[in-house]
């Protein structure tokens, strides 16, 4: 039960990272508005900002899926053995 704890708030926190990242990558993008392309463009990557940000932001979604699904199974194994409901 103490691992499903540690687990849940891992994803809470790696949520809260994916949040700030995606503000990071946003940050980038806008500090690039001098140039002609538009941020959401797959021409912003070429900006190595933008490129480290976004790569950054999908770590840290890597990080989450790694976690989710580590606590499902740990829920899965705690409903078979009648922890968990």
């Amino acid at each position: 039960m103490a691992r499903l704890h540690l687990l849940t708030e891992q994803v809470d926190y790696a949520l809260a990272e994916i949040v700030l990242r995606r503000a990071a990558y946003r940050r980038a993008c806008e500090e690039e508005a001098d140039w002609q392309w538009s941020p959401a463009g797959v021409e912003a990557l070429s900006r190595p900002a933008v490129a480290e940000a976004l790569a950054r932001q999908l770590a840290a979604v890597e990080r989450l899926r790694l976690w989710a699904q580590e606590l499902h199974w740990l829920q899965e194994q705690a409903r078979l053995r009648g922890l968990l409901r």
